[in-house]
């Protein structure tokens, strides 16, 4: 049997390693475009969803919030855009983003014009409990912010409430928690109120 010096296998292992790492980053490279391309869509789903176009198609959607939305500047430097929902009315749009309980969570909130009342959400996470956490991605949850209101009777900002126990359908601030997700209902809350009340203030 032949033997080999520790040398030969060091130099060996080495180049094999070298060349592994090579070929990872040109994939790595070459795979660079798509995924930003993949990126760029699916955040337009996010914000077309948001603003009630839920008939968007997937692969035509950058097209569609190219020809319905346009950034807008805000003195937080928060990613934000002007829109014109489906219903024919004007919207703001605003990025959101927060921590669960086991990772980032993040989102769009669609607002009137005058940014006092929610049109609608769209919520995304990464790695929230599936059927309960996860659940905030779920149209069911998402569903219960349209119509609430963000300003109170002076027209200062109010953030939302999330509240476990159910029953707050009817109050104009208040929205009812995941059922079995304390902490990443209440992560959901500090995010739309931190993120919120940079533009709003």
């Amino acid at each position: 049997m032949k033997k080999f010096s520790n040398t030969y296998i060091f130099l060996y292992v080495g180049g094999l390693v070298t060349v592994i790492a090579l070929l990872l980053s040109l994939a790595a490279i070459g795979l660079k475009p798509r995924h930003e391309a993949n990126l760029k869509r699916e955040k337009a789903v996010q914000i077309l969803k948001a603003a009630g176009y839920d008939a968007a198609d997937k692969a035509d959607a950058v097209r569609l919030l190219g020809e319905v939305a346009k950034p807008k500047n805000n003195a937080a430097g928060r990613e934000m855009y002007d829109i014109r929902c489906p219903d024919g009315t004007e919207g703001v749009v605003v990025y959101v983003d927060g921590k669960g309980l086991w990772g980032p969570i993040w989102g769009y909130v669609v607002m009137d014009e005058k940014m006092s009342e929610i049109k609608g959400v769209t919520f995304s996470h990464k790695s929230e409990t599936p059927g309960l956490g996860a659940n905030i991605a779920e149209p069911e949850f998402e569903d219960r912010f349209v119509g609430k209101k963000l300003r109170d009777g002076d027209g200062n900002f109010k953030p939302l409430q999330i509240v476990k126990g159910g029953g707050h359908s009817d109050d104009p601030h208040g929205v009812d928690a995941v059922s079995g997700a304390t902490i990443t209902s209440r992560g959901v809350e500090n995010m739309l109120s931190q993120s919120l009340k940079e533009v709003m203030q």
